[in-house]
């Protein structure tokens, strides 16, 4: 298996953790509020932006590892 699958997959059990975070609260917070259904949808749209930006950052950083853990597996050989 490739370093930018392996990447991607621990990019994608952490974001989804992230996502269901993020989705939930933002739902229950202005539900609470008591806000409209359009105010409820856009703060679902800029968490499920925030969660993206998260999931690139967390892809580079898994992805910067796993350069790492191959030149280290690379070089001890």
């Amino acid at each position: 298996m490739g370093r930018t699958l392996r990447a991607l997959i621990a990019t994608l059990l952490m974001v989804e953790i992230a996502a269901i975070f993020f989705g939930t609260s933002t739902w229950a917070i202005l539900s609470e509020l008591h806000a409209s259904q359009p105010i409820i949808f856009g703060g679902e749209g800029i968490a499920a932006v925030i969660v993206l930006a998260i999931g690139v950052v967390v892809f580079r950083r898994a992805l910067a590892a796993e350069r790492r853990i191959e030149a280290g597996l690379s070089s001890s050989s």
